[in-house]
């Protein structure tokens, strides 16, 4: 059995970009990938293109069969046509995942929690210098968060919501809900780790940036 797994991070979200994949060849690790994305980005184009590369790796060692499994709930339902695609940046990468998914006479795509994702993604956060994702971890924490509720589903199509954060012009983060098919449906609670307030030090230096 061949297997890919794969994992991308954006610290902070977006921002700089680290992509990890993992090959796997009856239950044995043949191949780590961790690398560093030379353009700053989002989580969902790190995931995408850790995944091409995967499937790149995967190729050129001549697999024709694969099952590649990820913790990205939008990249492998979108790969498998079971969500919309709303971004246009997000549709070039679909397009090119699908080609090459195409060369191989079989495959198949499960999501995994990120627990059983964990090479793939420390490799991914180490191609950044970081241990870990924190920005991916608060994301995994709002779907599982048990002392605030909040619901994970789109009220108009009860499908699964995705959740990123959103940066503000005075460098505050707050983490925001949206439906892959409807967009926007709500901010998290203005609280950490749902919200992060910029000091007033880094305040002002963006202020200066931005000449206010």
């Amino acid at each position: 059995m061949n297997k890919i797994q794969f994992d991308g991070a954006a610290i902070p979200n977006p921002g700089d970009m680290g992509i990890g994949a993992v090959l796997i060849e009856n239950k044995r690790i043949i191949a780590k990938i961790s690398t560093k994305l030379p353009d700053k980005g989002t989580n969902n184009i790190a995931e995408y293109t850790a995944l091409l590369t995967g499937i790149t790796k995967a190729l050129a060692l001549g697999w024709k069969q694969v099952i590649i499994e990820g913790d990205s709930k939008l990249v492998i339902n979108q790969v498998k046509c079971a969500w919309k695609i709303n971004k246009e940046h997000l549709k070039r990468l679909h397009a090119q995942v699908i080609k090459e998914l195409s060369k191989f006479d079989s495959y198949a795509l499960n999501w995994i929690p990120r627990n059983k994702n964990s090479v793939a993604d420390e490799l991914a956060s180490k191609a950044l210098g970081h241990k870990e994702d924190k920005y991916h971890r608060a994301e995994t924490e709002i779907k599982e968060a048990t002392k605030i509720k909040i619901e994970a589903k789109c009220p108009k199509c009860n499908g699964d919501c995705i959740f990123k954060w959103q940066e503000f012009n005075d460098g505050s983060r707050h983490i925001r809900q949206e439906c892959p098919v409807h967009g926007f449906i709500r901010y998290a609670p203005k609280i950490e780790p749902y919200l992060t307030i910029v000091t007033q030090a880094k305040k002002k230096t963006i202020q200066k940036k931005i000449g206010c």
